[in-house]
């Protein structure tokens, strides 16, 4: 791969202002199978996978992830659909094009409903892990003519749990989080933050170290985004907003990941009328990869009612 693109990039960073400038990066994972790109109207060129037929499920994956975060949502247990999962703008593999200013959930939501409607899917099933579960809710809350169901996999919208009794305890270690993953990224140190991230996530000091080197490299590979979600810290959503929502809702959290986003999840699931909630055994924050059984079982059976 040519270091002309990222080099270029890095000095748009330097014109830009980035307060934590991401480094030259070389890839630690080898090209992704199957990957495909699509330039959309919404100025993104995006890495895919396209799978099956039938209707669309289309995966949104989360903060320090890519389009891999799904690999395990795959198999005969998804005969009836044609799943898709793309990497976000700045995430692996796609090029850097920017200096990080367009890294915002106004051009992530245009990017993901630029996907919908370019690669012709119609209404779709939508699937979203953290940050990518807010992303997919504020896409199905603004175009619900294109959702179909919405699935959010451990959400993170800790705005709309504000004001339940403990969270502000829960908010607070988060913020107590995120400045640790500033001092770490000031000096340079993004595995440092990445780590830090995920083992608040998982509820786990050790979760990071102890990740099989695979796993690891994918964090890595996107763990320089860090400072661009650190400058751009996402919408505000509210339970009001959350109760115009449309499309049919499932809210899936781990058992063994931090009680955070448990209390967001329930917090969802109260705003909109009729929504399941589900808590899936012996996984941690990354559900969909720590125990995918139970996971495909019960979004398949979600997808199947609608």
């Amino acid at each position: 791969m040519s270091a002309w693109p990222l080099v270029l990039a890095l000095l748009a960073l330097l014109a830009g202002g980035c307060q934590y400038m991401p480094h030259a990066y070389e890839p630690r994972s080898p090209p992704i199978p199957d990957a495909r790109t699509i330039p959309l109207s919404s100025g993104a060129i995006l890495a895919f996978t396209r799978v099956g037929s039938g209707t669309a499920v289309v995966f949104v994956h989360g903060s320090i992830a890519d389009l891999r975060i799904w690999a395990s949502q795959a198999g005969p247990a998804f005969k009836a659909y044609q799943l898709v999962a793309y990497s976000r703008r700045y995430h692996y593999p796609n090029a850097w094009n920017g200096n990080g200013s367009d890294y915002t959930d106004a051009t992530h939501d245009a990017d993901l409903f630029a996907l919908i409607r370019e690669l012709q899917l119609g209404r779709v099933h939508l699937v979203g892990h953290g940050a990518g579960g807010r992303l997919a809710l504020e896409v199905a809350l603004a175009h619900p003519e294109v959702v179909r169901s919405l699935t959010l996999v451990e959400p993170f919208t800790p705005s709309v749990a504000a004001g339940r009794p403990g969270f502000e305890r829960l908010a607070g270690q988060q913020d107590s989080v995120w400045a640790s993953m500033e001092t770490a990224l000031r000096a340079d140190d993004a595995d440092r933050a990445a780590k830090t991230l995920f083992d608040w996530e998982n509820q786990n000091a050790g979760a990071y170290d102890a990740l099989p080197p695979a796993f690891r490299g994918e964090i890595q590979d996107n763990a320089r985004t860090l400072p661009f979600q650190l400058e751009h810290r996402g919408t505000e959503l509210t339970c009001a907003q959350l109760g115009a929502l449309a499309a049919p809702l499932l809210v899936v959290t781990g058992a063994r990941s931090n009680v955070f986003f448990g209390q967001v999840a329930d917090a969802v699931a109260g705003c909109v009328p009729g929504a399941r909630r589900e808590t899936i055994p012996n996984a941690a924050h990354v559900v969909q990869r720590e125990n995918p059984d139970a996971f495909n079982a019960a979004l398949v059976g979600f997808l199947a009612t609608h």
